[in-house]
């Protein structure tokens, strides 16, 4: 008990002392803050007096150059002068605001001169306007404006150089005051480490139990973070997983509406072409009503054609990938009035299924956000195999895509074609190229996109 008595006695004294020198040393820099402002505020009261000094000289060449040139580019900085002139004395005024008394009634005789100064130099100008340069020079050669500017010159040098040695006056006392300021923190600081010294085991018992909080921390943190990226991993597989399960049901469904409706329109076409046929009625009306009938069934196949081709292309199917991107290309361009380029490989690339509609979709998507948003006038379509990648390009040269644009749009159809690209490997990549527009650029890994046979041929070849 009386080692612990005498550890924390020494532990108060200590801190006494240390509490002692600090507030020593707070005192110490608040004489350098005062002799801080001091120096600012001569410093500060130097400049405007400087600077309304400049002003002057500024407004009284101008005159001059005016009168004697007649040439009113000459006068513009007069204007300038006289403009600045009320701001430039109000700052005199707050400048000198806490000044002595004696100070202060230089300042209030140097804001009187100037306006004098201005005054005469206002009556020369209007003198010159009225009867011309000989009667303008001969005010200016009274004399008159020469003994204001003399008596301003000499009142604005006497003040500077007071503010000058309040300057060096306070420098010396910031460099007094810093000097004790230091010495005292010195041994403040010696003082500090003895009590911290004292304090070292507590600190460190401390140290070790927040060390060991926070490696639990960290663990909990890096397995959260693991969980994330399973939970992302999961929910990009279920979302390739949707966008796969929706491309086999739109196909379906195109084919049940090609096959089933399909075939109902072309039966119902031929039932009433047979039914025209065998009713020998030349009433126009009649046979306005069948033109019609033959007409709403076109329209009705018609929209069936247009409803299949939506869900599932059949040029994909049937044609290829190719030939399939070039009608969405040439109907999308041909509707807005674009001009398109297209660029592709020679030969058709033989794709899985899931590559040629993801391939489809993407160019799709793309077509419809430049359509609706980019203003373009011309859209490059390029598709090219560079091992080990299917690489895709589709580049306008629109208003281009910001992001705050981007966040407003919520980009979903964005969302979409990376899903796309991510679920075959592939990376999605947007950017804004210099030239401007806006840059789309796919790559697929050529492995996953590539059919069987295809892959198989190309391994033989290497």
């Amino acid at each position: 008990m009386s080692s612990t008595a005498r550890q924390m006695g020494l532990v108060a004294l200590l801190l006494a002392a240390v509490l002692g020198l600090f507030v020593s040393a707070q005192s110490g820099q608040r004489r350098l803050e005062e002799a801080s402002r001091q120096a600012q505020v001569a410093a500060q009261r130097q400049r405007t007096l400087g600077d309304l000094w400049q002003l002057m000289r500024q407004a009284e060449s101008s005159q001059r150059g005016y009168i004697l040139l007649d040439n009113a580019n000459y006068l513009m900085p007069f204007q300038e002068a006289a403009r600045n002139l009320p701001q430039a004395l109000e700052r005199l005024d707050d400048a000198f605001a806490t000044a002595s008394a004696p100070v202060r009634a230089d300042a209030a005789e140097v804001k009187r001169l100037s306006n004098a100064k201005f005054e005469e130099m206002r009556a020369t100008l209007e003198l010159f306007r009225k009867r011309g340069r000989a009667a303008a020079v001969d005010l200016m050669r009274t004399d008159v404006g020469a003994d204001l500017m003399t008596q301003l010159d000499d009142r604005v040098r006497i003040m500077q150089q007071a503010e000058a040695s309040s300057v060096l006056q306070a420098s010396s006392s910031w460099q007094t005051s810093r000097w004790v300021s230091l010495a005292t923190t010195t041994a403040a600081l010696v003082a500090s480490v003895g009590l911290v010294l004292l304090l070292t085991r507590l600190v460190l018992r401390q140290v070790r139990f927040k060390e060991r909080e926070a490696a639990e921390l960290a663990e909990r943190h890096a397995e959260l973070e693991r969980l994330v990226a399973r939970r992302t991993e999961e929910l990009s597989e279920l979302s390739t997983h949707l966008q796969t399960v929706a491309e086999q049901e739109k196909s379906a469904l195109a084919r049940e509406l090609h096959d089933e409706l399909g075939g109902l329109l072309i039966a119902a076409k031929m039932d009433v072409s047979w039914v025209e046929e065998r009713l020998p009625d030349n009433d126009p009306e009649v046979q306005a009503h069948f033109r019609r009938i033959h007409e709403a069934l076109q329209s009705g196949v018609d929209v069936k054609r247009r409803v299949v081709e939506n869900l599932r292309p059949s040029l994909l199917d049937n044609l290829g990938l190719f030939p399939a991107l070039r009608w969405v290309v040439s109907d999308s361009c041909g509707r807005a009035g674009l001009k398109c380029l297209e660029r592709y490989p020679p030969e058709e690339l033989l794709l899985t299924p899931e590559a040629s509609i993801t391939v489809f979709r993407i160019v799709q998507e793309a077509l419809t956000n430049i359509l609706k948003h980019a203003q373009a006038r011309t859209v490059e379509i390029a598709i090219e195999r560079r091992s080990p990648w299917l690489l895709i390009h589709i580049r306008d040269d629109g208003v281009g895509l910001p992001l705050e644009r981007l966040r407003a749009l919520r980009s979903h159809g964005l969302a979409a074609m990376r899903q796309r690209a991510t679920g075959l490997g592939g990376v999605w990549q947007m950017h804004t190229p210099d030239a401007g527009g806006t840059q789309i650029e796919v790559r697929l890994p050529l492995e996953r996109v590539l059919a069987a046979e295809t892959t198989v041929a190309a391994s033989d070849a290497t």
